[in-house]
């Protein structure tokens, strides 16, 4: 059972910090060093400050940095609890224009075994070490997980969406509404009504979550519910103190959407290849041809290979045709690599991590053909949404080479999770991103 309960938030004081634009920030971990810079320099309040502090100790200083805010009143506590609304609109390349809605709520956490909530990526130590070091010295979740509830089965029903449990809330102004740098527009209304709360945990509670993104700070998370946990319980054993059981420690600041909502975007994670030994053309072009049938698109045609790596699966003698793109740096062409089961046969992996094009990258084109085990990978492999971006930076010499993917599905993100299992990292990546900025969830104030 999914357990949310409503929270008093601490959000930007609008009277100190003017314009919420210029305080928001994308999550952290897609920030480039770049935009870290712009963003320390668009505004002393933004909340890049927090994850990002410039200082020899950056979680002390990050921790000094939101007591300071509290005390000023640059970010304050809502008077009541609360869920918050939270709505993003867009649009896409192609020019539609698209709707995502969802709810920020503190989420119980749970260990992964009781399967109410699921993993679909891999995570890494240090990235975990990072956010752990900063929720200890904070005592605040800064940045929200974002997760799935599949919407067809549970009390929350496929006919349900959180617009009618909201209709009467979401007509009203929203408290907060902006638009960020890539035109998206951002709105949040707090739902403080009991009715209108009392729904939305009744129709959630049956629902198994999926994490799409945050699987760092939830792990994080877990790790400090239970430090802390063990400490609560040691103290209660010694004196009169003893655990509740509800405290705030024990849920994470999470932001939940319908996984059928069709405002629910997830864009392909391109591969990009720097400083490792790769196969000449001619010898890589001669290894590839084993198991995959090539077509060549010359440089012209960069929108003609785009659209074909995106085309629908065609079948084939073998099953479902799938596709993967590749240009390397001074080539004349790109490629499509196309390909179906058979060359995933033989691969330890079942039968719903073998469906993933980016099993096939990872597992045969890297491993097998480029001789770059999951180790080197992490220190010569760089991540982009943009394919446009891929075939510029190859173009441009900066990187060696650049494997496109098609979008990762819910469905087969859901097969892996049923399985028990994990992608690799970054097999997906859902758009748009949740802002920083909009909520805090502090664990010293209820």
């Amino acid at each position: 059972m999914a357990q949310i309960h409503p929270f008093r938030a601490i959000r930007y004081n609008p009277a100190v910090v003017g314009d919420l634009q210029k305080v928001v920030a994308p999550p952290y971990d897609v920030i480039s060093p770049e935009q870290q810079t712009l963003l320390h320099l668009q505004s002393p309040y933004n909340a890049v400050h927090l994850d990002f502090n410039k200082e020899s100790d950056p979680y002390a200083a990050a921790a000094q940095t939101f007591q300071t805010w509290l005390s000023r009143q640059v970010v304050q506590q809502d008077p009541e609890a609360a869920f918050y609304c939270y709505s993003q609109e867009y649009t896409l390349k192609d020019g539609e224009q698209q709707r995502r809605t969802g709810i920020f709520t503190a989420l119980r956490l749970e260990e992964f075994e009781f399967g109410m909530i699921r993993p679909h990526e891999r995570t890494f130590e240090p990235a975990k070490k990072d956010r752990l070091a900063l929720l200890r010295a904070c005592q605040a979740h800064l940045s929200s997980i974002f997760c799935l509830y599949a919407g067809s089965a549970g009390s929350a029903g496929s006919n349900w969406s959180l617009e009618q449990t909201l209709q009467k809330e979401l007509a009203q102004p929203a408290a907060v509404d902006i638009q960020d740098d890539a035109g998206v527009t951002h709105r949040l209304w707090p739902i403080t009504n009991p009715d209108a709360i009392a729904d939305l945990r009744a129709r959630l509670a049956d629902e198994t979550l999926i994490i799409a993104d945050g699987h760092h700070r939830y792990e994080t998370a877990l790790q400090y519910c239970r430090e802390q946990a063990s400490e609560v319980d040691a103290n209660g054993s010694n004196d009169s103190t003893s655990a509740t059981g509800e405290e705030p420690f024990r849920y994470v600041l999470a932001y939940l959407t319908n996984a059928q909502d069709v405002g629910l975007t997830i864009l392909p994670t391109h591969r990009l290849i720097q400083q490792a030994r790769l196969p000449s053309r001619t010898g890589l072009q001669a290894v590839l041809k084993r198991d995959f049938r090539l077509a060549r698109y010359a440089l012209t045609q960069r929108d003609a290979f785009l659209d074909a790596l995106a085309a629908p699966e065609q079948n084939g003698r073998y099953g479902q045709e799938r596709r993967i793109g590749c240009v390397l740096t001074g080539a004349e062409h790109y490629w499509l690599l196309s390909f179906n089961d058979r060359v995933t046969h033989g691969l330890p992996a079942s039968e719903a991590m073998r469906g993933l094009d980016v099993t096939v990258l990872h597992d045969v084109i890297f491993q097998r053909f480029l001789g770059l085990p999951p180790e080197v990978q992490k220190e010569t492999v760089s991540y982009t949404s943009d394919g446009n971006e891929a075939l510029r930076l190859v173009a441009e010499g900066q990187s060696q080479a650049a494997f496109l993917l098609r979008s990762t599905t819910f469905e087969q993100i859901k097969r892996v999770c049923e399985g028990g299992e994990t992608m690799p990292q970054k097999s997906t990546y859902f758009y748009p991103k949740l802002l920083t900025g909009l909520v805090f969830y502090h664990l010293g104030k209820e």
